[in-house]
């Protein structure tokens, strides 16, 4: 078991009731008018549940075995943040499923396949599959908050959705591994685990993105794949954007705060009030 010190500090975690309401969302196009990135986001924002609910279940599976006071105090507003962003994302699957984008299907789909991948994983594999997860959804937030410019013509909601989801993201992307480090600390097995999760999630979201775009009849046009490629493989996108701190991952002593982004989400939290309940 590893020894570290637990850096987790509770206070930097704020749950927040938000409700968006995506009665605004009418196009099918709704990202810039285009049908790739529309789709796209379809399929990440029909990944979220059932990931954040797998997230939940493989850290709280080892709540009683959490010593740290404030980390127990982490994994129970880790817990709300996530639950919240289940709610939200399920709201905007339905509005997505009723323009022609089959995000239920993706929420299913992926249930599918966690079930799949977990049948023959033990608890603490699951948890270092949550820890590479929670690593690339924290420095794909980063990348939100930092090159607010991709996402310039995305539906107003959609848009302060994502950037809400960012900011707790980026709140809480300590403590999955400082919980991992505390009760197995098996930093070859998280890298091993990493290896796979880097290839998986990125070809999987590839191919649920064109399967949404054969299903919903989107032919793309040449400029809407120029533009999609711009946004992921510029010398700004997000491909390119995500190669050091996933390589960061790999450092015998790494730590997710040693990317310290309080200051962006700080930036940041002014934009989302206006959706906030109470």
């Amino acid at each position: 078991m590893n020894t570290q010190a637990i850096t987790q500090n509770p206070a930097n975690i704020e749950v927040r009731r938000m409700d968006f309401g995506f009665d605004g969302l009418q196009e099918q196009d709704w990202f810039r008018g285009n049908p790739i990135l529309s789709a796209f986001m379809a399929v990440l924002s029909g990944t979220f549940p059932p990931g954040e609910q797998m997230f939940i279940q493989s850290v709280r599976y080892f709540k009683d075995r959490i010593t740290d006071p404030d980390l127990q105090e982490s994994v129970r507003l880790f817990t709300q943040q996530e639950a919240h962003h289940t709610h939200q994302h399920k709201q905007a699957n339905l509005r997505l499923e009723a323009l022609g984008w089959r995000a239920l299907e993706i929420e299913k789909r992926v249930e599918q396949a966690i079930r799949l991948l977990n049948r023959k994983r033990s608890p603490e594999g699951q948890l270092a599959m949550t820890v590479c997860l929670e690593h690339l959804t924290a420095i794909v937030a980063e990348f939100v908050l930092t090159h607010p410019e991709h996402f310039e013509g995305m539906q107003p909601s959609v848009r302060n959705m994502l950037v809400w989801h960012a900011i707790e993201e980026i709140e809480h992307k300590s403590v999955a591994f400082d919980v991992y480090m505390q009760v197995c600390g098996d930093r070859k097995a998280l890298r091993r685990m990493m290896n796979r999760m880097a290839v998986m999630f990125p070809l999987l979201t590839t191919l649920r993105t064109f399967y949404l775009l054969i299903r919903a009849r989107r032919l793309p046009r040449w400029k809407h794949l120029r533009e999609a490629r711009q946004m992921l493989t510029a010398e700004n996108g997000m491909l390119t954007c995500l190669k050091q701190p996933l390589k960061d991952f790999y450092h015998e002593d790494f730590h997710p705060d040693d990317h310290d982004n309080r200051g962006l989400v700080e930036t940041w939290k002014a934009e989302i009030e206006q959706y906030r309940l109470g």
